[in-house]
């Protein structure tokens, strides 16, 4: 594990280099960083449980939203109602999702997750939860953050202490029970455990970050809405970062949500929302289509060949030498 540490203290310092020699695009380091949280954070669970969540929103959303409420109604401090969402949108969302996963899989986990977050998008904007949540118009004014280099470097801290922190569950005794229940979970049944405990503690951790991100976004945005909470293409969005990047790597998906937060943020001087999403969501089938393993399976391929091409060729030995 010690070289898994050096390599995140290595991610940490280059997304810290970015922030400093950027510092007139802090607001890009500050949201790209964030979407790095949600795509690490989702893709920790749905790669290596085998669980394809299209429900991780639910963490984010109810977090952010708790969050936004409690400062918007009640004027609470801003602090004190991060850690109230946090534990809202990871309490809510994994006491909602968990016993699911353990009932149902594959498709039917998927398609009650996308219809969660569906339903629930639908709620927030309804007459009913108006009151509450400001309907289409979301909670505004809020408490909120700014653009600046502090900001950048604790979230980027944050970032990699827990993609550490992910590596390090996932090389565990947890961890590789984990591995045999996303292969076969008869398996670890065999053996007398229990694989949905070992995904649903997965889950958590994964809501956990998650929300913690989901607190923080909201309160950078100035403002709890759909858009930035449990809206389906936001959803998508998260999962198209970590698909350009590569699903199975936790590095990975950071350099996928950098790559679309930029690639959004330069066509949106040319082009709408719907071609921006339409090119966006182009490369990461294109990617997914040619590349499975994404950006970093790319660059590992490329790594290696170059290893190969640098490492000095044997010529075979003369059998006559010394005759």
């Amino acid at each position: 594990m010690t070289r898994e540490l050096y390599k995140w203290i290595a991610t940490f310092g280059v997304l810290v280099a970015i922030a400093i020699v950027m510092p007139t695009q802090l607001s890009f380091v500050i949201t790209a960083t964030l979407f790095g949280v949600f795509a690490m954070s989702w893709s920790f669970f749905t790669s290596f449980s085998g669980y394809l969540n299209l429900g991780h929103v639910i963490f984010i959303g109810l977090a952010g939203y708790t969050s936004a409420a409690l400062n918007y109604h009640l004027g609470w401090p801003m602090w004190l109602c991060m850690i109230c969402g946090v534990i809202v949108g990871t309490g809510g969302g994994w006491l909602y999702l968990n016993p699911i996963h353990k009932r149902i899989s594959g498709l039917s986990f998927e398609m009650v997750s996308f219809l969660s977050i569906i339903a629930l998008s639908n709620l927030i904007v309804s007459s009913y939860a108006r009151p509450l949540t400001g309907g289409d118009i979301g909670l505004s004014p809020i408490d909120g953050l700014f653009s600046e280099l502090w900001l950048a470097v604790v979230l980027a801290l944050f970032l990699c202490a827990c993609g550490f922190g992910f590596a390090w569950y996932l090389r565990s005794d947890s961890g590789k029970v984990i591995d045999f229940a996303r292969e076969d979970q008869s398996i670890v049944r065999q053996a007398g455990a229990d694989p949905h405990k070992y995904t649903g503690r997965l889950l958590l951790l994964s809501g956990l970050v998650g929300a913690i991100g989901g607190v923080v976004y909201v309160h950078y945005s100035g403002a709890a809405v759909v858009s930035n909470t449990f809206a389906l293409a936001f959803m998508i969005r998260i999962i198209v970062m970590a698909i350009i990047g590569g699903r199975f790597s936790l590095r990975g998906a950071i350099l996928g949500a950098y790559l679309v937060v930029f690639l959004s943020m330069q066509l949106m001087q040319y082009v709408d929302a719907y071609v921006q999403f339409l090119v966006i969501y182009g490369i990461g089938f294109v990617i997914y289509f040619f590349a499975p393993k994404g950006l970093v399976g790319i660059i590992d391929a490329l790594w290696v060949r170059v290893q190969r091409l640098a490492r000095p060729s044997r010529k075979p030995q003369d059998d006559s030498a010394g005759a």
